[in-house]
């Protein structure tokens, strides 16, 4: 998975979301998939305020990140 999940970016006229998609990343990783499809899907938005409701949006759907899986997994080590 990649480290980065959210990018941002400033663009002269507005602004650049771009958002990683795991399930893409893993359809690319198959053995038996010909064609590549970048994970990484765009969206432009003119002002601050649509960016900070698409990212509050897709916030839930963001992955864990590797830090809180280990954490998550060496709480449940310890407990047992």
């Amino acid at each position: 998975m990649s480290e980065d999940v959210l990018r941002i970016e400033k663009l002269e006229n507005g602004f650049e979301v771009e958002v990683y998609d795991e399930k893409i990343a893993e359809a690319n990783r198959k053995p038996k998939n010909v064609s590549y499809e970048s994970p990484w899907k765009a969206y432009a938005f003119s002002t601050k305020e649509e960016v900070v409701a698409f990212v509050s949006k897709e916030l839930d759907k963001l992955p864990k990140s590797t830090q809180e899986e280990f954490d998550g997994a060496a709480t449940a080590a310890f407990k047992e």
